[in-house]
């Protein structure tokens, strides 16, 4: 568990013989705004603790379509098991949290917070009759061999996240079903999930990774807040089947096409091929072309992946510099005293480094000669060039605690030092070798001393050039440009890759 700017993050490490739920989720995001509790068990004997977030009622989409809404704690999306060895971290991570949501005051209602993000995008789930797939803007339901006829000829759908309203689950025991309810239709349960266009029929999961690609399409209509309503969509041409799906059936081509009103893909899907001159039809997608599809989709999620981490600490940036000015003298943050005037950016868990010298070694030897004196005893007559050689200074973690980046100072506060870098005195910033610690010199101590910081290396980075920034420049200029850079950044989502085969004039 990890608290992220304005955001608590939590990564399931989860084994082979840990819970599936976990394991296919891997990462969930919080908001803090909606956290209502923190619930801290400590260990006792044989038993494990938790730490459990409560949050506001209706801002978790996942949770409603779990099989099991109230799981154990091995199940629970929103509990972190403790072990024996990390109890005193947690107890001390749960008051800071603690602390945290008593200073931000109350929470904010299920319709005006962010909702929790559940999942790594992209996210695929395979099914008895096809597939679904989600990349943060597209729905792409595949029918294989053997989904109806009805659904075959469809080829692949592709459902923008505006077009949706809703997700319902039946979770699969003899049968289930993930069912996409259109905005602009009434949304209910469907008729026949075999035939339905926009249903795809499960298998068993133990995992629920078809609740966790729900969930995240959920988050993403949240998100959007955006409907589009079938009429008034531009009609498109569906993809055309990839070589595991079965062909259309074969029509007739004396049979008149029927014509009418024009309708998205989406809400009326066109049969491939049906209508259209044998010039016109599209032609078979070769197994070059499908490694390239494949290639592009590889490389466009791994951009997306980038994106969204680098637009996620934009934000935060804006957050923290809308913030600046809003402390005073006295006030306190995750057990800091702040100066007047201060106001916090950014708070981990980091290691205190500092430099130690490491043990040293003999070199040398001697030109003399031995003499034996009596039985036993003997004595070296001659010179010596034998010396001692220090061994070098190293920096070296020395505690482990809490740093918090202000717009006046780093702080760190560990059980057993504590360490202060004023921005006044600091001279610079320097970064390791490994990317993975900041050592800050001040002109009031002579030794070197920084922060190890691991992943959050950068984040931090991003944070206290923010602060810097702001000492140089003010709060007002800085503010503006972090909001820019943000907008930029925001137009330069990666544009996902054409359809296979698709063709362009």
């Amino acid at each position: 568990m990890t608290l992220r700017g304005d955001w608590l993050e939590l990564n399931f490490k989860v084994g082979r013989l840990g819970d599936p739920l976990k394991a296919a989720l891997r990462i969930r995001r919080i908001p803090l705004a909606v956290v209502t509790e923190v619930r801290y068990e400590p260990p006792t004997g044989r038993r494990r603790g938790s730490i459990r977030l409560v949050v506001v009622p209706g801002t978790d989409p996942l949770r409603p379509l779990l099989r099991r809404t109230e799981p154990g704690p091995d199940s629970d999306p929103d509990t972190l098991v403790i072990s024996h060895a990390h109890a005193v971290q947690a107890a001390t991570f749960a008051e800071m949290l603690r602390a945290r949501l008593t200073a931000a005051g109350p929470a904010v209602g299920a319709d005006d917070a962010p909702w929790i993000e559940s999942g790594v995008l992209p996210i695929e789930v395979s099914g008895s009759d096809g597939r679904v797939s989600f990349d943060g803007t597209t729905v792409g339901l595949r029918f294989g061999r053997l989904a109806s006829p009805e659904k075959r000829r469809t080829g692949r759908r592709d459902l923008p996240l505006e077009a949706i309203a809703d997700v319902r689950v039946e979770h699969p025991g003899f049968t289930g079903w993930l069912h996409f309810a259109l905005a602009g239709t009434p949304v209910a349960d469907p008729g026949s999930p075999r035939t339905d266009l926009n249903t795809l029929v499960l298998n068993a999961d133990r995992s629920e990774s078809y609740a966790i690609l729900g969930a995240a399409v959920l988050a993403g209509v949240h998100r959007t807040a955006t409907r589009v309503h079938a009429e008034l969509l531009a009609p498109c041409q569906p993809s055309p089947s990839s070589s595991d799906d079965i062909r259309p059936e074969r029509r007739d081509s004396r049979t008149p096409t029927q014509s009418g009103s024009r309708s998205p893909s989406w809400a009326e899907p066109t049969p491939v091929g049906s209508g259209l001159a044998p010039a016109d039809r599209p032609r078979s997608v070769s197994r070059k072309e499908r490694r390239a599809a494949a290639r592009a989709t590889k490389d466009y999620a791994k951009a997306l992946v980038v994106w969204e981490r680098e637009q996620r600490l934009l934000d935060e940036l804006v957050a923290a510099a809308r913030r600046i000015g809003k402390a005073s003298r006295g006030a306190t943050h995750d057990l800091f005293i702040l100066k007047a005037n201060e106001t916090v950016l950014w708070t981990g868990r980091t290691s205190l480094v500092e430099p130690r010298r490491r043990p040293g070694h003999y070199s040398g030897g001697s030109s003399g000669v031995r003499l034996g004196i009596a039985k036993g005893v003997s004595v070296r007559v001659g010179a010596s060039s034998r010396h001692y050689t220090p061994g070098p200074e190293v920096q070296t973690p020395v505690d482990r605690g809490t740093a918090m980046v202000t717009t006046q100072r780093v702080v760190f506060k560990g059980p057993h030092a504590s360490r202060e870098w004023a921005f006044p005195k600091l001279l610079g910033v320097e970064s390791a070798t490994d990317g993975k610690s900041v050592l800050l010199p001040v002109s009031n101590r002579q030794k070197v001393s920084g922060l190890l910081l691991g992943d959050l290396a950068e984040e931090c980075a991003a944070f206290l050039a923010l602060g810097l920034a702001v000492l140089e420049h003010g709060p007002s200029t800085v503010t503006a440009e972090c909001m820019a850079a943000a907008e930029r950044h925001r137009g330069e989502r990666p544009s996902p890759p054409s359809p296979s085969g698709a063709q362009t004039e």
